[in-house]
C-alpha cells in the first residue's frame, strides 16, 4: 500500500527523467526512421543551407522540421538519431499521460491498463519505433486535455497548437479552443490566441512557399495517395472505420462494458440498500433506527476494502470533472474519427497512422470508464475487471507485437547498412558522377541524405542510358526494388547485406570500376 501511494506521487522530474533515459536506451537497438520522418532530415539540412527544396516527398510537417534544422549542424551520422530520440520521447510520454489522465478519473490499476494498452499497440510500436510523429501528436492531445480538466487553458492552447503543427486534423480544435479563450479569458488569454492564430498559417504555408513555390503544396501531395491507400477503395469511409475498430482490442471493449454493466448493477443494488435503510423504524420509538446501517455503509466504495490506491482517483478532481473530462475526451476522440473520415472522402489516403490519435484516446475512454466504475463494486468483482482487461492487452500484444518487432528491425539494419553499400560502390562523389541515382521508393529520402542532395535528384523509375540503382527489399518477403530495364551494360558494382548497388556509368576517365 504505501509503495502504492508513493508512486502515485512520484516528482514529474524523476517521470520525465526515466523516459529521456528510456529513449536514450531505445538507441542501443536497431533503430532508424521510415519515409516521412526521413524527408523532414533532410529539409533541416536544407533549410541550414539555405536551399529547400520541397517539390517530392510527403506533407509539409512544421514542429518535426524545426527539430531537424536544429539537429542538422550535428552531422550526417548524429543528426537523424535526434529526430528519432525525440520522436520515441514524444511516443513515452504519451504513454504516461494516458496513464495520469485515466488515473485521475478512475484510478491507478485503470491508468496501468490504459498505458499497456496504448504501448503495447502494435500500431503504436512500429509509428514510435520508425519515428514516425504520432507519438508526439497524441502526447500534445492527452496534455491539452489535462490542462482544460484542470482549468490551465493558456498552456492547453500551447498543447494544441503542438498538435496543430503536427497534423492539419488538429486545426479544428485549435480553433474552436481559441475562440472560446478569446470569447471568455482575460487579455493574457487573448494575446496567446493571436500569437497561435499568427503562428499557424506562417509555419505550414511560409515554408512550402519557400521549398515548391506553392502555397498549398501539402495538401495537394496528400491528395495524391499511395497505391492501397483507403481512399483509393469502393468505400472510403467504411474502410476507415473498419480500420479503426480494428486497431482496439477486442477483449479490452468487451471488459470495459462488462465494467459498465458490474457499475450499473451496484449503482442500482446501492439505490436499493438506501431506501430500505431509510425504510427502517426503530419500534420503540416508531421514528428511524439509530442502529440501522448508515446508507453510504450499504454499497461498496473505493476506499471500503483492499487497495484504495489502486482505485481512488487522484488529483481531487470532483465527480463533476471526472466524467465531465471523460465524456470531452470521447467526443474528442469521435470527432477526430469523423475529420478523418471526411478527409478521406475528400481524396486524403487514410493511413492507419492518421487513426493512432482517436485509438488513443479511444483506449483512454474505455479505461477510464472501466475503472471508475470498477471502483464502485466489491472487492471481488473489481479484480476479475481488471485482470479482464489486462488479459485482453496481453493477448493483442502478444499476437502482434513480434511481427511488428520484426519489421522495425528489419529497416533498421536496411538503412544501417546503405553506408557501407555506398562506401563499396565507390563513395557518395562517385556515385553522384555516375550518373542519375535511383532507389526504391519508400528509401528516396534516406539515399538522398547519405548522398547529400536534394530528394528531387533520386528516382525510383530507372531510366536510360545511365544510371545508378541502389537497389533493396523493403521488407523480407518483397521483391529487390528497382528492377533495371533498358539500361544497356549495368553491371554490379558492390553487394551487401541489405543492398546491391548497379550501374552503367557516363562515359569519363575513371568510370571503368
Amino acid at each position: 500500500m504505501g509503495a502504492a501511494r508513493r508512486m502515485l506521487r512520484t516528482p514529474m522530474a524523476v517521470v520525465s527523467g526515466a523516459i529521456l533515459a528510456l529513449g536514450l536506451l531505445s538507441l542501443l537497438a536497431p533503430s532508424t526512421a521510415t519515409y516521412d520522418p526521413w524527408a523532414w532530415i533532410v529539409w533541416g539540412r536544407e533549410i541550414t543551407e539555405g536551399d529547400l527544396s520541397t517539390v517530392d516527398g510527403p506533407s509539409w510537417k512544421p514542429l518535426p522540421v524545426v527539430v531537424t534544422t536544429l539537429a542538422a549542424p550535428l552531422g550526417e551520422d548524429a543528426a537523424p538519431y535526434v529526430w528519432i530520440l525525440v520522436a520515441r520521447i514524444g511516443a513515452l510520454a504519451a504513454v504516461a499521460l494516458a496513464f495520469v489522465l485515466v488515473r485521475r478519473i478512475g484510478g491507478a490499476a485503470a491508468g496501468l491498463v490504459a498505458a499497456l494498452a496504448i504501448g503495447l499497440a502494435p500500431w503504436w510500436i512500429f509509428n514510435g519505433w520508425l519515428a514516425n510523429s504520432e507519438g508526439l501528436l497524441v502526447a500534445a492531445v492527452l496534455g491539452a486535455v489535462l490542462m482544460l480538466a484542470e482549468g490551465r487553458r493558456r498552456w492547453a492552447l500551447l498543447w494544441t497548437l503542438a498538435a496543430g503543427l503536427l497534423r492539419p486534423e488538429a486545426w479544428p480544435f485549435l480553433l474552436a479552443l481559441a475562440a472560446w479563450m478569446a470569447w471568455r479569458g482575460d487579455r493574457r488569454d487573448r494575446v496567446a490566441v493571436a500569437a497561435a492564430i499568427v503562428v499557424m498559417p506562417l509555419a505550414w504555408l511560409v515554408p512550402e512557399r519557400w521549398g515548391s513555390g506553392d502555397w498549398l503544396r501539402a495538401a495537394t501531395r496528400a491528395q495524391n495517395p499511395d497505391p492501397g491507400a483507403a481512399s483509393l477503395t469502393d468505400f472510403p469511409a467504411w474502410t476507415v472505420t473498419k480500420d479503426f475498430v480494428g486497431m482496439l482490442p477486442t477483449a479490452l471493449w468487451v471488459a470495459a462494458a462488462v465494467a459498465l454493466l458490474a457499475g450499473l448493477v451496484a449503482r442500482s443494488t446501492g439505490r436499493d440498500a438506501r431506501r430500505r435503510a431509510a425504510d427502517v423504524t426503530d419500534p420503540a420509538t416508531g421514528g428511524p433506527d439509530r442502529g440501522a446501517p448508515a446508507a453510504d455503509d450499504a454499497t461498496p466504495t473505493r476506499d471500503a476494502d483492499v487497495g484504495p490506491g489502486l482505485w481512488a482517483a487522484a488529483g481531487g478532481w470532483s465527480p463533476r470533472t471526472r466524467w465531465r473530462t471523460v465524456v470531452g475526451t470521447a467526443v474528442l476522440g469521435l470527432a477526430w474519427l469523423v475529420i478523418v473520415v471526411a478527409m478521406t472522402e475528400g481524396g486524403f489516403s487514410g493511413n492507419e497512422r492518421y487513426l493512432v490519435p482517436p485509438a488513443a484516446l479511444g483506449v483512454v475512454v474505455a479505461c477510464a470508464v472501466a475503472g471508475d466504475l470498477l471502483g464502485r463494486v466489491p472487492v471481488g468483482a473489481r479484480w476479475v475487471g481488471l485482470a479482464a482487461m489486462l488479459a485482453g492487452v496481453t493477448v493483442a500484444a502478444v499476437d502482434d507485437v513480434p511481427d511488428q518487432r520484426d519489421k522495425v528491425v528489419y529497416e533498421a539494419r536496411m538503412v544501417a547498412d546503405l553506408p557501407n553499400a555506398i562506401d563499396a560502390a565507390g563513395g557518395a562523389d562517385w556515385i553522384r558522377s555516375c550518373g542519375p541515382v535511383y532507389t526504391h521508393k519508400l528509401m528516396v529520402p534516406q539515399v538522398a541524405w547519405r548522398l547529400g542532395v536534394h530528394t528531387t535528384t533520386i528516382d525510383y523509375l530507372p531510366r536510360g542510358p545511365y544510371a545508378v540503382l541502389l537497389r533493396t527489399r523493403i521488407t523480407k518477403d518483397r521483391q529487390v526494388h528497382p528492377v533495371a530495364r533498358d539500361i544497356p551494360g549495368i553491371r554490379t558494382v558492390a553487394r551487401t547485406g541489405r543492398w546491391i548497388v548497379e550501374a552503367a556509368c557516363r562515359p569519363r576517365g575513371d568510370d571503368a570500376r
